[in-house]
């Protein structure tokens, strides 16, 4: 099995620190067993995470479409994830609230988006999907073709302006929406029970699926509380992740952080290389932190 962990590691500090009074006994034994491969990613300034652009290239992709992924999609049509959002206006700017913090309901999340439709209607050949509360998808044959824009991923609990998207057409349908949900009755509702009105969409992902599949297993449990900012969480993942997958024998493991994807992959190794493994093993920590 190829087993794919994003959002492995962070570079904030307090994820650092989190991280470090893990014991991840399975993830060490996987390390010390595994020979280093592939390297995917540049950077934490590039809009697409890592592990996208792992799987992109598992998948024989030039670039990721995770939103096409998200909804199964073949080659007909692009898709893009769009994500219902709050945005904070503080003295030092504008910050992309977590999801976490929307305390969005499944009936709330059907009510905006059918509110929404009225931008991307299904009579110019828009479709929709609910993927779950915060995180739906449109796709349109055309429309979508040569926009880029950041990962949700990226953006999630941080300020907004150095992930704004530079197409005129992806500012102009943010605005469209926040414009028709200023005020309106569903986010009178919410603010009413004190909670944050929706007052954005974050529309990014896009691209169109080739079709290909990989044979890769993504356990994506750390994501949520890591884009949360609940590091307690993300370390009771961590540790459930070590007593669960990470336990089994694996003929490949990428593990994603912020800046790269890395591969091990099970390799024949001498009798030399095997001992100078047993007794000069990579540091778990030291692997995840250069992530």
């Amino acid at each position: 099995m190829h087993l794919m962990i994003p959002h492995a590691s962070a570079l904030d500090e307090a994820a650092r620190h989190a991280f470090a009074s893990l014991a991840l006994p399975n993830l060490s034994a996987q390390l010390a067993r595994l020979s280093p491969a592939e390297t995917w990613g540049s950077d934490e300034f590039s809009p697409q995470p890592p592990h996208h652009l792992a799987l992109a290239a598992l998948r024989g992709q030039a670039e990721p479409s995770a939103a096409a992924w998200a909804v199964d999609a073949g080659p007909e049509l692009s898709w893009a994830l769009m994500t219902p959002v709050h945005l904070a206006v503080g003295t030092d700017g504008v910050d992309v609230l977590p999801p976490a913090a929307l305390n969005l309901s499944e009936s709330d999340a059907a009510r905006f988006a059918a509110l929404l439709h009225e931008l991307w209607p299904e009579s110019e050949g828009w479709q929709w999907r609910l993927l779950d509360a915060t995180r739906w998808a449109i796709g349109h044959a055309t429309a979508l073709d040569g926009l880029q824009a950041a990962s949700f991923e990226r953006a999630a609990g941080r300020p907004i302006e150095p992930w704004l998207p530079e197409a005129r057409t992806l500012r102009r349908w943010q605005n469209e929406a926040q414009m028709l949900m200023h005020g309106h009755a569903l986010n009178v509702e919410r603010e009413a029970r004190g909670e944050h009105a929706i007052n954005s969409v974050w529309i990014g992902d896009i691209g169109r699926s080739n079709g290909g599949k990989s044979d890769v297993t993504i356990d994506a449990r750390l994501t949520e509380p890591l884009l949360n900012g609940d590091l307690a969480a993300w370390a009771e993942a961590w540790q459930r992740l070590d007593a669960g997958p990470l336990a089994r024998e694996l003929t490949s493991l990428t593990l994603a952080g912020e800046r790269f994807a890395r591969r091990f992959t099970a390799q024949p190794l001498s009798l030399v290389e095997k001992l100078k493994r047993r007794f000069r093993a990579p540091e778990a920590t030291a692997v995840l932190e250069a992530l």
